[in-house]
């Protein structure tokens, strides 16, 4: 994005944190924190993110007659909140990410929102603007900075949609076990050992250190998509 032009961007799917790759991530006080290897643009680019990078995004609310991602209502209520009250110039990006967070924990959501940008500026006194208040270009240098030397990331097996096909698999692949073995099809055996078998038929191609670091995520309930 070329200086003089802003992107606001609002992103409720799962694994957003790190969607638009922008190289400052917000961390309230401890302001903000540049990439390792970060990507500098020219242009303002704001993202709020529904979740972290490990996490999952997920349904909650029903705003104007349609489901919509537990971010994606918490934003739209804080907003309209601010607006009925006139508050609306007051609304920080700063208050605006802490609205969102504690509307969150209060419906037992487990994801946490995010904010990221292209540029740094303060969080905690800026108002809120999709459009105005662009921020001019203040990094020295444009494009890939590579400052450190990383290792490839595992592959998470269980983050995205084959752990809920592996969940529904097994559901029905035991459902049709267990009902076998109460038939008389299995002899011998419980549906409880077909259920531990067919689990660990699905599960044994997978790494164990991948079950452990995406086990949160797979649990997780809800669907995962975000609001529109």
């Amino acid at each position: 994005l070329p200086p003089g032009a802003k992107l606001t961007a609002v992103m409720d799917c799962c694994h957003s944190g790190t969607a638009l790759d922008l190289p400052f991530t917000w961390g309230g006080p401890l302001g903000w924190t540049e990439e390792d290897n970060p990507c500098h643009s020219g242009g303002d680019v704001v993202l709020f993110s529904g979740c972290q990078e490990e996490q999952a995004s997920l349904e909650g609310g029903a705003g104007y007659s349609r489901p919509m991602g537990a971010m994606t209502t918490a934003f739209c209520n804080t907003v309209e909140r601010q607006h009925r009250q006139g508050q609306l110039e007051q609304l920080t990006y700063q208050c605006l990410l802490e609205a969102m967070h504690k509307e969150l924990k209060a419906g037992r959501f487990s994801q946490v929102p995010g904010l990221t940008a292209s540029q740094r500026f303060d969080a905690t006194k800026k108002p809120f603007s999709p459009i105005e208040g662009i921020e001019g270009n203040s990094n020295p240098q444009l494009g890939r900075e590579f400052r450190k030397k990383k290792q490839p990331r595992r592959r998470n097996l269980l983050g995205g949609g084959l752990g809920q096909m592996l969940a529904a698999g097994a559901a029905g692949f035991t459902a049709g076990a267990g009902a076998d073995a109460f038939q008389g099809e299995l002899p011998g055996e419980l549906p409880e050992q077909a259920v531990a078998e067919a689990v660990r038929d699905l599960l044994e191609p997978l790494d164990s250190q991948d079950l452990i670091a995406t086990a949160g995520v797979a649990s997780a309930s809800g669907l995962c998509g975000g609001g529109d």
